[in-house]
């Protein structure tokens, strides 16, 4: 078995798509473009950005 068919097998594509091997494999290739895409952090514990606060309506302040 081959990564791409182990990586279809994983997300469930079974015996519809037996026929459709170029779907696949230009999913698998999207899928592994998007995973490098951004920019891992130094730290990888490090939160990319400040947490949001959602603020409290004005009508429920005390």
């Amino acid at each position: 078995m081959t990564d791409d068919e182990a990586l279809a097998r994983a997300a469930g594509l079974g015996a519809p798509w037996r026929d459709r091997g170029a779907e696949i494999a230009e999913a698998i290739a999207h899928a592994r473009r998007l995973a490098t895409a951004f920019p891992r952090p130094a730290n990888e514990i490090a939160e990319p950005m400040p947490a949001f606060a959602v603020p409290v309506p004005k009508a429920q302040r005390a």
